[in-house]
Parts: structure tokens; sequence; C-alpha cells
């Protein structure tokens, strides 16, 4: 669970509306475990300036400096789409003062390896018994791999995303192989389930991948959320906390 802490504390319904969420599950896509997030909102003006520092655990896969590109990347991309659904009902601009991350302590475990499962949560049990048994299934076919991840959208479509992160590169025929199997077997696993009506689709990461690609079908994701945010009816009160009026019919 992902601790979030906004200071000026009245400004966590827009932080954790727009934000918080989507950051949360475009990381975990990329095996990352966002555990605390703490957010500082000054506004100058019409410009709203968020300011961020992250407490995460991630893979040993990416290289220094990877991650922060990506969380740069995606924090802009937010801003961008805050002020154009959101701001300019109320002729309001986002803007990222800055981020930074820090390493949370590292969790006791007996395993090497990381399942991370993101999903609804009548169905998080199922996905979570699916995950333990790939975990076993690759340690028996002696797979090197630091974190799987198994990913489902929030609004309840029956599509799991399978995503594998490798600590040594292979070759792209290996990847689309172990892909498939994953894929196999995840299907066989969720039929034993009684959960076979999910479709599963998996992939393969290794040191040589550009992750940033990983997130843009998550990028279009949130775009489209944060234009049906603009819709809804609690938008008043959120634009109230700002301090900002009721836009004119």
């Amino acid at each position: 669970m992902t601790v979030l802490t906004v200071e000026p504390p009245e400004y966590y319904p827009v932080v954790e509306k727009l934000f918080a969420g989507n950051i949360r599950d475009a990381l975990e896509t990329l095996g990352v475990e966002l555990v605390g997030m703490k957010v500082g909102v000054k506004p100058v003006g019409r410009v709203i300036k968020l300011a961020f520092l992250f407490e995460i655990r991630r893979p040993e896969t990416f290289l220094p400096g990877e991650l922060d590109s990506i969380i740069s990347g995606l924090l802009e991309k937010l801003a961008e789409d805050a002020t154009r659904t959101f701001g300019r009902l109320y002729d309001a601009r986002f803007q990222v003062a800055g981020f930074r991350t820090i390493e949370a302590a590292r969790k006791p475990r007996k395993e090497e390896v990381s399942l991370v499962v993101s999903c609804p949560d009548d169905i998080r049990r199922t996905i979570e018994r699916l995950g333990k048994g790939l975990v076993i299934y690759l340690k028996d076919k002696r797979v090197e791999f630091s974190t799987i991840t198994l990913t489902m959208p929030v609004d309840g479509r029956p599509k799991l995303t399978i995503t594998l992160l490798v600590p040594e590169k292979k070759s792209p025929h290996d990847k689309e192989a172990l892909a498939r199997e994953l894929e196999r077997k995840a299907t066989s696993y969720l039929r034993t389930l009684n959960a076979g009506y999910i479709s599963v689709e998996a992939k393969v990461l290794d040191p040589g991948d550009k992750k940033i690609g990983v997130i843009m079908k998550k990028l279009d994701e949130i775009e489209k959320e944060a234009e049906e945010l603009s819709r809804m009816d609690d938008i008043r009160e959120l634009m109230s906390v700002l301090g900002k009026g009721t836009p004119e019919s």
C-alpha cells in the first residue's frame, strides 16, 4: 500500500485523483514498488506547482538514472493532461517543480525475486495465487528473473498483462518464446482457478530494453482517465479546494 502525504493537506484530493494513482499504476507495471509519496503544493497565481518525493523499491535491472528519466516523462505527461482537462476549465496550469527518489528499506524475504500484483480487489486473491504459481514454475524451469508483475485494468476488463524482468540480456527470439510459454502456463492456471475467461498477454524485458516504451499504453490510459475526470460531478468540490470558482456553462 502506498502512503500518500500532501502539504498543505487540503490539496490531498486533487493530488490523489490527478497524479498519485496513475503514478503508482505506471511504476508497478515496471515492477517498481511505490512505498510512499510526499507532494508539496504551492499555487503561484494561476500556476499550481508540485514537488514530489518518491520512496521506492526498484528492480536491480534498472540502470543508474534510467528510472528517473521514466518518472520525469510520466510527471510531465500527467501535468499536461491535468492542465488540458482539469485546469483549462478554471484557467489554471499544473507545473512539476521537481522530484526526488529515495530507496525504501528492503523487505526481509526468503525469495530473491519480487512478485507485484495490481488488480481489482474482487479478483486479487486469484491473481496472487496465479503469480505464486508462475514464480514456482519459473524457478523449476531454472529461469533467472528479478521481478514478475501481473496487472489488470481497474475498470474490471478481463485482461491480464504479465511482465517478466530478467537480469541478463536475451535474444528477441528467446524473449518471445518465454513470453508465449508464460501465456500458455498462465492461461492453464487460470482455467484451474475457474478464471478461464481472463485473457493473457505476456512480455519479457531485459536490461537492453528501453523501458519507457512499456508505459506508453499506460500513458494513453492516463490521458483518457484525465479527460473523464474533467467531466466528473465532484470537480466543483475539488476546485473549491483550489479557491477557484465554478466555470460558467
